[in-house]
């Protein structure tokens, strides 16, 4: 993988040693998003995610529970570009696994269209998920799959990458996820960008839509992400 990613140029990276970068945007509320020693390896930084259901969300975003990090404009998506996405997550021993919804981990974001995202990795009950829209009809994903096993990850990190060719016609669409360097989603050939949208935006954290008004098996959640690297050819 190492060795793929060096055929693309780099378009940003953090480690987060010197904190948060100050492109980078913050909806969260105050202590939802921190800079901590990281839970594994010294001497390295990562990112600490945490949001409890009982806080107060109506003055971030729109008002549904979230903590999550906006990537600069710097690297937005367009359509027709190869971009490739580099980034770890871990997952707290003891961590509960809410059953009955989701929990968007990351994220790519349709620029100012409204809808569900782009690109979606998810976490729900003991299994990852990830889901694409795109074209016409984005009420409706596009392609997507459940993929095993979440609970096998406690208490070490996972290392993910995301090749992404976005087409809202489909045609030159492409989308390919790897998980400690082994490929677990790929498609082809189905729209994964919004129709005209050229700015597409990556996201990072805890996105938890349903948790206001749905039952729930938690009521906090806590995940740290490690460094982040995007690249494109």
């Amino acid at each position: 993988m190492s060795a793929w990613a060096s055929t693309y140029d780099k378009l940003f990276s953090t480690a987060w040693e010197d904190g948060i970068d100050a492109g980078i945007g913050v909806q969260a509320n105050p202590g939802g998003i921190t800079v901590v020693d990281d839970p594994m390896v010294a001497g390295r930084k990562a990112l600490r995610i945490h949001m409890t259901r009982s806080e107060d969300f109506s003055k971030i975003a729109n008002g549904v529970p979230r903590a999550e990090l906006i990537f600069p404009r710097a690297v937005s998506f367009s359509q027709g570009t190869d971009y490739l996405i580099r980034w770890s997550t871990f997952i707290p021993v003891g961590f509960t696994f809410d059953a009955r919804q989701a929990v968007i981990i990351t994220q790519v974001h349709q620029g100012e269209w409204t809808g569900g995202p782009t690109i979606a990795l998810s976490l729900q009950g003991k299994q990852y998920a990830i889901s694409e829209r795109g074209g016409a009809n984005t009420a409706t994903v596009s392609a997507g799959k459940w993929l095993c096993c979440a609970d096998a990850d406690e208490g070490k990190w996972v290392n993910w990458s995301l090749r992404y060719v976005g087409d809202d016609s489909g045609h030159h669409a492409s989308t390919q996820l790897w998980r400690d360097g082994r490929l677990v989603f790929a498609s082809q050939g189905v729209p994964n960008a919004y129709m005209g949208v050229q700015d597409a935006y990556l996201k990072m954290g805890l996105y938890k839509s349903g948790w206001n008004g749905s039952a729930s098996d938690v009521s906090e959640i806590t995940l740290f992400f490690g460094p982040v690297s995007v690249s494109k050819k």
